[in-house]
């Protein structure tokens, strides 16, 4: 992918934010050492990447990978070996810069990345997010996103908890905008 850059300087400023409502002393993971896996993700052809710019500015990134059997607390590891859950799609990022938050970029990213879930015919999506970090919890559960399952994430050091999303067409027209 030839935005990974600005990609990875857009998940580094992101995890960066989580320091205000991580533990004091808590500090983001080092994403430099995952560049390689991030590329690897971002150029796998399952893999679904957008990205918002404004005025040719890169302002934030969503993308989905197929699911796989994971747990909120068990450990990435090699993703290519775990088990694909049919009809699953996980997002697994949703990043915008802080000067954009609250001006509608996001909702465009998540309504997007829903909607080409819809068209590679996922029935159903997942996503982890921090325990503590409420803003983000608000805007999946405005779009109708569940909380479930929470646990211990050692890469983040953080408490995770997992929502899941119906993609069918009666969640479709009950998401609130």
């Amino acid at each position: 992918m030839e935005d990974l850059e600005a990609v990875l300087a857009n998940l580094n400023a992101g995890f960066a934010s989580y320091r205000a409502f991580a533990p004091a002393g808590w500090e983001p993971p080092h994403l430099e050492a995952g560049r390689d896996l991030t590329a690897e993700l971002l150029a796998d052809a399952d893999t679904w990447a957008v990205i918002a710019l404004i005025d040719g500015a890169f302002v934030g990134h969503a993308s989905f990978v197929p699911g796989r059997e994971r747990s909120p607390g068990e450990p990435f590891g090699d993703w290519r070996s775990r088990k694909l859950v049919p009809g699953l799609a996980h997002l697994g990022q949703l990043f915008i810069l802080e000067p954009w938050w609250g001006r509608g970029v996001a909702p465009l990213l998540h309504d997007a990345a829903l909607s080409e879930m819809r068209a590679r015919g996922y029935s159903s999506a997942r996503l982890f997010t921090p325990s503590p970090h409420a803003r983000a919890r608000r805007f999946y559960e405005r779009r109708g996103w569940v909380a479930g399952d929470e646990g211990w994430d050692e890469y983040l050091r953080l408490e995770l908890v997992e929502y899941r999303l119906a993609l069918g067409e009666e969640a479709q027209g009950s998401r609130e905008n």
